[in-house]
């Protein structure tokens, strides 16, 4: 990979300031030790940290002179002591040239530095820095606002390493459809998952893997991963990315136990892939995210109205926001450093309070460089299903006998990341099968 941009990044976070003076100052994660113990916690660096610095490791510091567009790396000094269990670090040079700093200098002279650049203003995370009590504070919320609101938009470098995470992740899910036989647990999927992406370069799980078969799949957060794949009638649910460059991937695959799709799975599974197809096309500047959410509603109410699963007319279907109790989370979110990343409600957005509506993610104009999963699915969830049951204005439109031909199928969802461009949007998860023939061919191979 190239050098991390830090500086654009301080240069995008200070234009969302609307400041001409004063210094962002702003502190990494340090190393959490489980209580009782000498052992450590896995270590995680602060997202926004990350963000503004491209630097993983605990201990390090960063500001930026928003006057003299000057961009500085604190770096932790590493006794020889330390050395013996962590390795000699690199020198303050070469950390300086590896995250596209102007200048680097010890933690230990952050406060030297600041009385040298004599901010009129500091703005810091996290709020109880130290060293800038000498100075007049900007509320925290500012800067985090403006971090929270540059990190939406993705640069070159971003997105580049966010392509490569899905290609990795993209590569274990094939091998996951082309591996899996009948009677693996689902724990053994997912931990053939986190090594394969593991071997390619990812630092960790994006998030906890999803390997949901059967009813399970049902469950939008499974994450018990304890059941065997004992059904070959059964679709098989994997939710899970990798972390490569601490930027996240997130894909979904739903595929059959067996080699091939049973009737009914194949006839959820195929109204879920036209949901996802239509809504990827859809995708493009000045549209509004929300309404992604709602075309795709549209195209699951039409698909679970040709099979007899809901009844009436598609506008009173809709109105009613009777898909929600098939669908009831969002369409999608941001992705970035987080998976569910910072940026999804702008300052001032509500909540819509309505079926599926209200698990939205994110609700805002969609703007070239975001980038967004898009995850459209269908459920057989028992205690939603018996509240639409309950509530006559829904209960009118589905037809509970038939939702019973279908309950063992639990749920499909299938999850793509797309970046907006100029004219459209880009997928970076086009190298991993959701075509049925390519699903039931790679099954296939599973059996041969």
């Amino acid at each position: 990979m190239t050098t991390y941009p830090a500086k654009q990044h301080f240069v995008a976070t200070a234009a969302r300031l609307g400041a001409d003076t004063g210094v962002i100052l702003v502190y990494g994660s340090e190393t959490l030790i489980h209580p009782d113990s000498d052992t450590e916690y896995e270590f995680h660096q602060n997202s926004n940290f990350y963000y503004l610095s491209g630097v993983a490791e605990p201990g390090f510091a960063a500001a930026y002179d928003i006057g003299t567009r000057t961009a500085i790396l604190f770096v932790p000094h590493v006794s020889a002591d330390e050395a013996v269990w962590i390795g000699v670090p690199p020198s303050l040079e070469e950390y300086r040239a590896a995250h596209g700093f102007d200048a680097a200098h010890y933690t230990k002279d952050i406060s030297e530095v600041l009385g040298a650049l004599k901010p009129s203003v500091v703005f810091t995370l996290p709020e109880n820095a130290s060293a800038c009590n000498a100075y007049s504070l900007a509320p925290v919320e500012k800067l985090r606002a403006a971090v929270h609101e540059a990190r939406v938009y993705k640069d070159d470098y971003e997105i580049e390493v966010m392509r490569r995470a899905n290609q990795i992740s993209s590569a274990a899910h094939v091998t996951l459809m082309r591996e899996a036989r009948q009677g693996m647990i689902e724990t053994e999927l997912r931990g053939r998952f986190v090594g394969l992406v593991l071997a390619q370069g990812c630092s960790y799980e994006a998030y906890g893997s999803i390997v949901a078969k059967g009813r399970n799949a049902a469950v939008l957060h499974y994450t018990k991963n304890n059941m065997a794949l004992d059904d070959a009638r059964d679709v098989v649910l994997v939710d899970a990315g990798g972390t490569f460059g601490n930027y996240a991937s997130d894909i979904t695959r739903t595929w059959p136990v067996g080699p091939k799709f049973t009737d009914n799975a194949r006839e959820i599974y195929s109204i879920v892939l036209d949901m996802q197809k239509t809504v990827i096309e859809a995708c493009a500047p000045l549209k509004q995210w929300e309404d992604m959410h709602m075309l795709a509603a549209r195209v699951a109410a039409e698909g679970l109205l040709r099979l007899g699963i809901l009844t009436g007319d598609i506008a009173s279907i809709m109105a009613n926001h009777v898909v929600g109790y098939f669908m009831p989370h969002g369409i999608g979110h941001l992705i970035g450093i987080d998976t569910h990343d910072v940026g999804g409600y702008p300052a001032g957005t509500e909540r819509i309070n309505k079926p599926g509506l209200r698990y939205l993610r994110a609700r805002r104009q969609m703007q070239p460089r975001m980038v967004f999963t898009v995850e459209p699915g269908l459920y057989f969830v028992d205690a939603i299903l018996a509240e639409a049951q309950a509530t006559p204005s829904v209960a009118q439109f589905i037809d509970f006998d038939v939702v019973k031909h279908y309950r063992s199928v639990g749920g499909v969802r299938i999850e793509d990341n797309i970046v907006i461009t100029e004219s459209g949007n880009d997928n970076l998860t086009s190298e991993c099968p959701k075509e049925i023939a390519d699903v039931e061919a790679l099954r296939a191979s599973a059996y041969a």
